[in-house]
């Protein structure tokens, strides 16, 4: 990759989450000090009801239709808010091919599920 490539992106990335603040979303465990990446995969089978709702979640306006990663990942940021009340909702995730992003999400108790959905659609 040149030089000029992961400059732009490094640029991109600091931009993006220049104004990040540390967010205080409860865990699970207890994370280690010094901290440390630690990364897992786990693969879940969806039942057919679960995959035909999330399908017509993401034609919820008939216009503008999303695929099920897109809503999940705006549920996801709707759980975030609700958990830590926190309106600036920033989410880690890997692109298809497997570079990773952030999913920045401002959220208000305003914020409809459509306007979200669209959002995050920008956003990935």
């Amino acid at each position: 990759m040149a030089q000029g490539s992961i400059d732009a992106r490094l640029a991109r990335w600091e931009e993006r989450l220049r104004s990040l603040t540390t967010q205080s979303l409860t865990t699970d465990y207890v994370r280690p000090d010094p901290p440390r990446i630690v990364e897992a995969v786990h693969t879940a089978a969806v039942p057919e009801p679960a995959k035909l709702a999330l399908l017509q979640l993401g034609i919820l306006d008939g216009s503008n239709p999303v695929p099920p990663f897109t809503v999940l990942l705006a549920a996801f940021s709707v759980l975030a808010f609700r958990l830590t009340g926190d309106e600036d909702i920033s989410i880690g995730t890997t692109a298809e091919n497997k570079e990773p992003f952030v999913l920045r999400t401002p959220l208000t108790g305003q914020t409809t599920f459509i306007d979200l959905l669209n959002q995050v659609k920008k956003v990935r």
